[in-house]
Formats: C-alpha cells, structure tokens, sequence
C-alpha cells in the first residue's frame, strides 16, 4: 500500500558543509485505489483495494462457468427424466 506524502517546512539539523535536512509537519494520504473499512464494534480496521486484477476476473469467471455447469447437471439429473 502506497501513501502520497507532501513534505512542508524544511529544517537544516546540520551545518552550511554538511547539511542534514528533515521536514517538520507532513501530510500523508493513501491513493484513491484504497478504501479505509473500520468495524465500530470490534475496533477491526484494514485497508480494502478497490481495484479489479486480471487474475481475481479470470478466478470469478471460472468459478461462475464451474457453478453454472453444476446447477445445469443438478436440474438434468433431478427434473428431465431418462428413458
């Protein structure tokens, strides 16, 4: 998970030859790609992708055809009778 940080205020720790800088105030926000989810019971808290892979479309398709296939078999063994 990646966050955009904008650094403000620059500080010199170091000397003129060697200087040392750090920032004294940031703001860090995660990318629109991510979606905070907090459970207000339980306290529970992660970070969900909005995103859709290749790999998580080709999983449903396959699972979606596996499972068409089977209530197809189900309802030809149960309703249509043989002769």
């Amino acid at each position: 998970m990646y966050q955009t940080c904008d650094f403000d205020e620059p500080v010199n720790l170091g000397t003129e030859l060697l200087p040392d800088w750090e920032y004294s105030s940031w703001d860090c926000s995660l990318p629109e790609t991510f979606e905070y989810i907090l459970n207000t019971e339980t306290e529970a808290q992660f970070y969900l992708s909005r995103t859709f892979s290749y790999g998580d479309f080709f999983l449903v398709f396959f699972l979606m055809v596996f499972t068409l296939f089977g209530i197809g078999k189900i309802i030809f063994d149960k309703f249509i009778s043989r002769k």
